[in-house]
C-alpha cells in the first residue's frame, strides 16, 4: 500500500507555482530573441520590453534597440541605449556602438561620432566602432581622423575581407588631402596678392588725393598771392599819381 505524504502535497503548489514564475520571468527574454533572430521585430518588442522591465537579462536592451532600429524607429531604440547605459551588467561597449549606428541612421553623425568614441575607449581593441567611426568621419569630411581610424582598423583587424577597399579609401584621402593642401596655399597665396593689390590701390589713391590737396594748395596759393599783387599795385599807383587842380599855386 503506497502512503500519501500530505507534507510533500501541500509543498508541491508552492514548488510550481515559484517554477512557473521563473520559467514565465525567463521566457520574456527567450521568446524576444527567438522572435528577434526570426525577424519578427515588431512581435519581439513587447517581449523584449517586459524583458528590460524586469531586468531578467542585460542583453534585452541590446536587442530591444536593435528591434526599434530595425523598424526606423530610431529614437526609440536610442533611448533605449541610453537607459541601459546606466544599468549594471549591461555590455556598455556593445550598447555604445549600437547607439553609433542608430546615430548615424539618422544623420547625426557628430553623436556617432561620439558614441563610437565611447566604445572604443570602453575597449580600444573593438575593431567594429572603429570601421564605423572611419565612415562617419568621413561622412562629417573629417578626412585625416577618417584615414587614420581606417588604418587603425587594419591593424586590428590585418585578415579583414574589405582589406583592398579600405585601403583604396585611404590612398584616396591620401590624395584629397594632398589637393586640399594645395588649394588651400593657392587660396592663401591669392589672398595674399589681393590684400598686397589692395594695399597698392590704397596706397596710389592716398598719393593722388595727397597730391590734388597739394595742387589745390599751390591754387589758392597763387590766387591769393595775385590777389596780394594787385592790391599793391593799386595802393602805389595812389601815392605817386600827381593830382592836377587847373590852377596855379597863388603862393607863386
Amino acid at each position: 500500500m503506497v502512503r500519501f505524504d500530505f507534507r510533500s502535497f501541500l509543498f508541491l503548489p508552492l514548488a510550481l507555482v515559484f517554477c512557473i514564475g521563473a520559467q514565465a520571468q525567463s521566457s520574456a527574454f527567450s521568446s524576444g530573441e527567438e522572435l528577434f533572430r526570426t525577424g519578427k521585430f515588431s512581435e519581439a518588442v513587447p517581449q523584449l520590453e517586459k524583458a528590460v522591465e524586469s531586468g531578467e537579462n542585460p542583453k534585452a536592451y541590446i536587442y530591444l534597440a536593435l528591434c526599434y532600429q530595425q523598424m526606423k524607429e530610431y529614437e526609440k531604440g536610442l533611448a533605449v541605449l541610453e537607459r541601459g547605459m546606466d544599468v549594471p551588467g549591461t555590455n556598455k561597449k556593445v550598447i555604445a556602438f549600437d547607439a553609433g549606428n542608430i546615430s548615424f541612421a539618422m544623420g547625426n553623425y557628430a553623436a556617432a561620432e561620439n558614441w563610437y568614441t565611447m566604445a572604443i575607449a570602453a575597449d580600444p581593441s573593438y575593431s567594429a566602432p572603429v570601421l564605423n567611426r572611419a565612415n562617419t568621419r568621413l561622412k562629417a569630411g573629417k578626412y585625416e581622423d577618417s584615414k587614420a581610424d581606417y588604418v587603425n582598423y587594419l591593424g586590428l583587424e590585418p585578415e579583414t575581407p574589405q582589406g583592398n577597399s579600405i585601403k583604396t579609401i585611404i590612398s584616396m584621402l591620401t590624395q584629397q588631402m594632398e589637393n586640399e593642401e594645395k588649394a588651400e596655399a593657392i587660396r592663401v597665396e591669392q589672398e595674399r596678392k589681393q590684400k598686397e593689390e589692395a594695399q597698392r590701390i590704397a596706397a596710389e589713391r592716398t598719393r593722388l588725393e595727397q597730391e590734388e590737396a597739394t595742387r589745390r594748395k599751390k591754387l589758392l596759393e597763387d590766387v591769393a598771392s595775385s590777389l596780394q599783387d594787385a592790391a599793391s599795385e593799386n595802393m602805389s599807383a595812389g601815392a605817386e599819381g600827381t593830382v592836377d587842380y587847373g590852377y596855379e599855386s597863388e603862393l607863386e
